[in-house]
C-alpha cells in the first residue's frame, strides 16, 4: 500500500501552498450562456469530425459471452455512478505490482458501495503480485467498500481486442444502472499514432485509437454516453483521442506527458462519498489534485514528468479547427518560398514542448504541446496562433503540470525526431479523419524534412565528418542550423578514423559556439563518461536520458540533476516496445548489468569508409546503489579528442574535424577548422 492518507495532509498542503510552491493550476469554469456560445462561433473555426465514412470492417473483434457474465450478477438498484476500469495489467504488473498497488487504493479509499459500482476487468498479465487474481483468465469484479468480489471469470481475452473491451462496456452498462458513467483505461500509453496497451499475454497487443472508436460505438456508449472518460496511462491527452471520444464521453482526464509509474492517485474515490453527483468537470479537477498532490507529498514532484488535464469534449471540435487554420498558413508558407520557410518553421518545431521524448535511438513519439506549438508560431501567424490559444482555453478546463512552461492541456501529433518512421506514422494519422489542413500540412513538413519536396534542392551528402557543410552552418547559413553540440570522442577500438562520442552537451540557445569553454564539466555515471539528453525542465532541475543496454536489453537510463549542483540522481531506466513508450521507471539493482551506447562517428577524406552504428561499452555490474552520477574536468592524459556537432534543420548532423586540446588553456574558434 503506498500511502495512507490523514489530517496531516491538510496541515502539509496548507503549508507547502503557503511557502509558494507553484504548480500550474487555473479552472477555467464552462461557459454555456447562449450569447458565449453565439460570439464563439463567430470567431473561432470548429472543425466537425465525420465518423460515418471510417471503415472498421478490417478489424479484429472478438467479443466475449456478456450474457453468461451477468448472469453472475446480483440485481443492481439505480445509483449515482457506475465507474468502470479496464486494467490491462501488462509488465507493469507482472514486473513492479503496479495494478496490485492501485487496487489497494480503490480499497482504501472505502467507497459507498449504496451510491458508487466500481468495476474491474482484469487481464494482460503474465503475473499478478497478489494471492486473488489470476493471470490465466480475464475476470470481472466489484469492489464494495474495503471489499473485492469475483464476479465471473470470462476465459483468457486479448485485451488489445476491440470485443474484450466492446462487451466489458455492455457489461457494465446493462447490470450496474446509474446516473453518470465513467471508463478508467489503466496501464500504458503511446498517444494519437500508437494508441493504448499493451497485452503481455497476446504479444503486447494494443487498442489504436480507431479500435477504441469501434468498440465505444459496439458497447452502447453512442446510445448511453459516459460522464467522463479516463486515461491512467502515458501521452493520451491528444486533441485526437479528444475528438475520437467526443461522440462517447463529455470529458477526458489524461496526461499529456509520460506518466510516473505509480499513476494516478485512486484516493479521489473517496471524494465520491461526500457528492455522489459529481460531473466529470469536478471529478476531474480532484483526480488532479490528488494526483499531483500525492507526488508532492512524496517528494518526487521535481523528478518525475507531471501533467494532467480534464477537456471538455463538446469543445475540441473549436481546438482542431483551429490547429487547422493555423498550420493551413504553414502549408501555404512552405509553398510560397520552399528554402527558407522550412527552415523557419523546422527550427519553431524543434524548440517546441515535446512529450515521450528520449534517446537519439527512440526519440520518435513526436507529440508536442498545443499551447507552446501556437506561442512558438506567434510572431509568424498571429491571428491563427491566438485564435488557437482561445480555443484551449475554451476546452481544457482544468490542467496543472510541474513543466517550466505553462502548458496546454492537450497535444498533437507532429512528425520530426520519427521521421524515418513517415511512412507508417503519417498514414496512421490520415486514417485518423482529423482536420485536412492539419494533415496536408504534416505531408508537406514531412516532404521537406525528408529532403523531398518539388523543386527543392537536394541535401547535402549524410556520410563522412561533413567539414564543409559544418563550417557553412556556422558561418553561412545560420538559418538552418538548429542546434550545437560539444562533443568529446574517443578511438573506436579496432577502427581506425572511427570514434565514439563519449560525451556529450548541448550549448543553450543564446549561448555563442565561438565563445564556449571546453572540458570543464562533463558527466560521468558509475565512472564512465556518458551523454545526456534533455527530456524536461522543471524549477528544480533537469532530467536527461542516457542510452544504454541494461540486462542486454536497450534501455534509457533517467537521470536527475538539480540546478546549479554538479551531483545528480539515478531515476530508473524505461525502455520501448515499437510506438510504446514505457509508464514509469525500473529500478536498476546491484547485479544488474550495465553497458553505455555511443553514437559512431568517422573522421577521414575516404567516404567508403563510412558507418553509422551505435558501440556499446564493455559491461559493468551494479555494485553499489545509487549508481554515482556526477559532473567532472575531463583528464588530459586520457587522449580525449573534441568537435563541434552541429544539426541542421533536417536533423542531419555534420561534425567538425577533432582536434586534440591542452583542457586548461584551450580556447579555440570555429575559424581555426577553415
Amino acid at each position: 500500500m503506498r500511502r495512507f492518507r490523514s489530517i496531516l495532509l491538510f496541515f502539509s498542503l496548507f503549508i507547502v501552498f503557503s511557502l509558494g510552491i507553484l504548480t500550474i493550476g487555473i479552472i477555467r469554469e464552462p461557459k454555456t450562456g447562449p450569447e458565449h456560445l453565439t460570439r464563439q462561433a463567430e470567431t473561432l473555426p470548429e472543425f466537425r469530425r465525420d465518423n460515418s465514412s471510417i471503415d472498421f470492417s478490417g478489424f479484429t473483434f472478438t467479443p466475449w459471452d456478456v450474457k453468461a457474465a451477468s448472469a453472475q450478477v446480483k440485481v443492481e438498484e439505480k445509483k449515482a455512478y457506475t465507474i468502470m476500469i479496464y486494467m490491462n495489467g501488462s509488465d507493469l504488473e507482472s514486473e513492479n505490482g503496479a495494478a496490485t498497488d492501485d487496487i489497494e487504493e480503490m480499497l482504501e479509499a472505502n467507497i459507498d458501495a449504496d451510491l458508487i459500482n466500481l468495476i474491474i476487468l482484469t487481464g494482460g498479465t503474465n503475473y499478478w503480485q497478489n494471492e486473488l487474481i489470476s493471470a490465466k483468465e480475464c475476470a470481472l469484479w466489484q469492489i464494495r467498500g474495503e471489499e473485492i468480489e469475483k464476479i465471473s471469470g470470462i476465459g483468457l481475452k486479448n485485451m488489445g481486442d476491440p470485443g474484450t473491451l466492446a462487451s466489458f462496456i455492455q457489461f457494465g452498462l446493462e447490470n450496474f444502472p446509474a446516473d453518470k458513467y465513467g471508463l478508467i483505461f489503466w496501464d500504458h500509453g503511446g498517444g494519437s499514432i500508437a494508441g493504448y496497451g499493451h497485452d503481455e499475454k497476446f504479444n503486447n497487443a494494443r487498442l489504436s485509437l480507431l479500435e477504441m472508436e469501434y468498440a465505444f460505438q459496439q458497447g452502447g456508449l453512442d446510445r448511453n454516453k459516459l460522464e467522463f472518460l479516463g486515461y491512467d496511462a502515458c501521452l493520451m491527452a491528444t486533441v485526437e483521442m479528444a475528438l475520437v471520444a467526443a461522440p462517447y464521453a463529455r470529458y477526458l482526464i489524461a496526461s499529456e506527458d509520460l506518466e510516473p509509474g505509480e499513476g494516478w492517485d485512486y484516493y479521489f474515490l473517496s471524494e465520491l462519498n461526500n457528492d455522489p453527483g459529481f460531473g466529470g468537470a469536478g471529478l476531474g479537477k480532484h483526480i488532479i489534485d490528488y494526483f499531483i498532490e500525492y507526488y508532492l507529498d512524496a517528494g518526487l514532484y521535481d523528478e518525475e514528468n507531471l501533467t494532467l488535464s480534464v477537456t471538455d469534449l463538446s469543445r475540441v471540435g473549436l481546438v482542431m479547427g483551429a490547429m487547422g487554420q493555423l498550420m493551413s498558413r504553414g502549408s501555404a508558407h512552405l509553398l510560397e518560398n520552399q528554402g527558407l520557410s522550412f527552415k523557419t518553421l523546422s527550427q519553431k518545431r524543434n524548440r517546441t514542448k515535446t512529450f515521450g521524448e528520449g534517446s537519439p535511438r527512440d526519440n520518435d513519439c513526436d507529440m508536442v504541446d498545443l499551447a507552446d506549438m501556437a506561442n512558438k508560431l506567434k510572431d509568424l501567424y498571429q491571428k491563427e496562433a491566438n485564435d488557437l490559444l482561445s480555443a484551449l482555453d475554451k476546452a481544457v478546463l482544468y490542467t496543472r503540470d510541474n513543466s517550466e512552461i505553462n502548458l496546454g492541456g492537450l497535444s498533437t501529433f507532429y512528425l520530426f525526431g520519427g521521421k524515418d518512421d513517415a511512412e507508417n506514422t503519417l498514414p496512421v494519422y490520415e486514417s485518423l479523419n482529423m482536420s485536412p489542413e492539419y494533415t496536408d500540412y504534416l505531408y508537406s513538413f514531412a516532404s521537406h524534412l525528408l529532403g523531398s519536396p518539388p523543386g527543392d534542392p537536394a541535401p547535402p551528402p549524410k556520410s563522412g565528418s561533413g567539414k564543409t557543410r559544418a563550417v557553412q552552418l556556422l558561418q553561412d547559413d545560420k538559418e538552418s542550423l538548429l542546434n550545437v553540440g560539444l562533443a568529446a570522442w574517443k578511438p573506436l577500438p579496432g577502427q581506425d578514423d572511427h570514434y565514439y562520442l563519449a560525451a556529450l552537451q548541448y550549448l543553450e540557445d543564446e549561448e555563442d559556439p565561438q565563445n564556449v569553454t571546453w572540458g570543464e564539466s562533463w558527466p560521468f555515471l558509475a565512472g564512465q563518461p556518458v551523454c545526456l539528453h534533455q527530456i524536461n525542465s522543471s524549477e528544480g532541475g533537469d532530467i536527461y536520458v542516457i542510452p544504454a543496454s541494461l540486462n542486454e536489453e536497450d534501455v534509457d537510463i533517467v537521470v536527475y540533476f538539480p540546478l546549479c549542483s554538479s551531483h545528480g540522481s539515478v531515476l530508473g531506466s524505461r525502455h520501448e516496445d515499437g510506438y510504446l513508450i514505457q509508464k514509469g521507471l525500473d529500478k536498476i539493482k546491484k547485479g544488474d548489468k550495465i553497458s553505455f551506447s555511443y553514437e559512431t562517428a568517422y573522421f577521414s577524406e575516404d567516404e567508403s569508409k563510412a558507418m553509422k552504428e551505435w558501440y556499446h561499452s564493455p559491461e559493468i555490474i551494479v555494485d553499489e546503489e545509487p549508481l554515482k552520477l556526477e559532473k567532472r574536468i575531463l583528464s588530459e592524459d586520457e587522449g580525449w579528442l573534441f568537435s563541434y556537432i552541429l544539426t541542421d534543420v533536417r536533423l542531419e548532423q555534420y561534425y567538425l574535424p577533432l582536434v586534440r586540446l591542452l583542457l586548461a588553456k584551450f580556447d579555440a574558434k570555429w575559424q581555426n577548422y577553415r
